[in-house]
């Protein structure tokens, strides 16, 4: 080959590398462009990374999100991050909770969606003790978790006409050892964590007997996604996307649980999460979400209204309090 053809040679190669380079870098500054377009909000979850909350990573995963134009951050709650006290202060703008949770809290909270519609509450007792029905309770040591929960056993020992005195409620620990070391004779467990665990540990439902709130006609709502009520009413066309956005995240996971459940995995920074573990409970929130039956993130009026009644009943709100003013159903598709 001429000197002179190798030259030009050369000169075609580097302008061909210096158009695509040049092509690269447009392209990373046009989507840099576009993302700063959206718009930036973060939801802060009720717990750590689990599939109790498969549904928002789903659609952040898929993009479901950034379809809307949003850019979504996904927090994690736990110990002293407290997303109703974020939300409320306006620090963060979405944050998923129960609805006996918001109800206490003020009334400058509104939920946006019911994704579960139960709550998952249950009690267990080893079958050696006997304790086959709720009468059973007689004079016996039952535990439960004093963050709201207390209401939902008072309500059920009343409709059952138990005294509270009647029994020894103790405060349940954040650990199953009340369980396995013979401290109390009922425990609380949530049908999608506790009570998997349990299970793993060498304890069939054979083994048990257990008591739904839900079954005994006392359960609550689970999951709520919220907001503030002054954010809801500055951005409205927001809340919309983010909560439809949402539920497409959920109906994928409900369709594809294992998928699912595969995606959370993915944002398990500090590799704490167990896939079959993970995969049962996405199973779980799927049967409490009740989706053959109610739409994802209706909020059924009988169920709050429940709520009301029995905190009214307690005194843990006021009487001029209506739950409904804490609740839209205005986003969910018909």
């Amino acid at each position: 080959m001429k000197k002179s053809n190798l030259i030009i040679v050369v000169i075609t190669i580097v302008v061909i590398i210096s158009i695509i380079s040049f092509w690269k870098i447009s392209l990373k500054e046009e989507e840099a462009t576009d993302l700063s377009e959206f718009k930036q909000i973060t939801l802060r979850l009720q717990w750590h990374t689990q599939t109790q909350f498969a549904g928002y990573y789903v659609a952040l995963s898929k993009g479901f999100y950034e379809e809307v134009g949003l850019a979504v951050n996904i927090e994690q709650g736990g110990y002293g991050k407290n997303c109703i006290n974020t939300v409320k202060e306006g620090i963060e703008e979405f944050g998923t909770k129960w609805m006996a949770d918001l109800t206490i809290s003020d009334n400058s909270l509104i939920s946006l969606a019911n994704i579960v519609k139960d709550n998952g509450l249950m009690l267990i007792s080893k079958k050696d003790k006997n304790i086959s029905s709720i009468s059973d309770f007689y004079g016996k040591k039952v535990s439960i978790w004093f963050i709201g929960n207390e209401y939902q056993l008072f309500a059920l020992l009343d409709k059952n006409q138990i005294l509270h005195s009647e029994l020894s409620i103790v405060s349940q620990k954040w650990d199953l050892t009340q369980f396995y070391n013979d401290e109390v004779d009922v425990f609380a467990t949530m049908s999608y964590n506790e009570f998997l665990t349990v299970q793993k540990n060498g304890y069939s439902q054979k083994d048990l007997n257990i008591f739904s709130f839900k079954e005994n006609g006392v359960g609550f709502p689970g999951q709520n996604i919220f907001t503030s009520k002054s954010f809801y009413n500055e951005n409205p066309d927001i809340c919309r996307k983010f909560v439809q956005a949402s539920i497409k995240g959920w109906e994928f996971a409900v369709k594809n649980p294992a998928k699912a459940t595969e995606i959370v995995m993915s944002f398990d920074k500090g590799n704490l999460l167990e896939f079959d573990h993970q995969l049962l409970q996405m199973k779980e929130i799927i049967r409490l979400m009740q989706t053959d039956s109610y739409k994802i993130g209706l909020h059924l009026e009988k169920d709050y209204n429940f709520i009301e009644e029995t905190f009214k009943k307690y005194k843990i709100i006021k009487n001029d309090l209506k739950i409904h003013t804490l609740y839209t159903n205005e986003f969910i598709s018909e």
